[in-house]
């Protein structure tokens, strides 16, 4: 099933083919200018970041349509991603590579996985301390 949902985006994309950059439909956080090619690259590494396909955010084959909460969920998640590149990793040395993305926090996974700070014991402590 996943295969064929993978098998729809070059045609969900390729009837897009006419539509100039600047007539994309309902295009909130991104950029109004992004090519065809550029839309599908970065739609492709998120959906990689989150492990998800494109049905996660979606209402396929309306991918304009904003049904899902899912898709205004990502928005807010792209603008904070934004917002932490542009006020605080922008002017760092090397900054290009350490930009802040999905995959920074999702790591490949719908929810990101819990964060756990290595103390140097055996046993990893967690970020929320267990109630006893």
């Amino acid at each position: 099933m996943r295969a064929m949902r993978w098998l729809m985006v070059p045609i969900l994309v390729s009837a897009m083919g006419g539509v100039a950059a600047a007539e994309w439909k309902n295009v909130q956080v991104l950029p109004k200018t992004m090519s065809k090619d550029e839309l599908k690259a970065l739609m492709k590494a998120q959906s990689k970041a989150l492990g998800v396909e494109c049905d996660y955010c979606h209402d396929v084959p309306d991918m304009a349509s904003d049904k899902n909460e899912k898709k205004l969920i990502a928005r807010k998640m792209m603008q904070m991603q934004n917002e932490i590149n542009e006020k605080w990793i922008k002017g760092w040395k090397g900054a290009d590579k350490a930009k802040v993305s999905c995959g920074t926090c999702h790591q490949g996974h719908e929810e990101p996985p819990k964060f756990t700070v290595q103390t140097g014991s055996d046993k990893p402590q967690t970020t929320t301390p267990e109630k006893k």
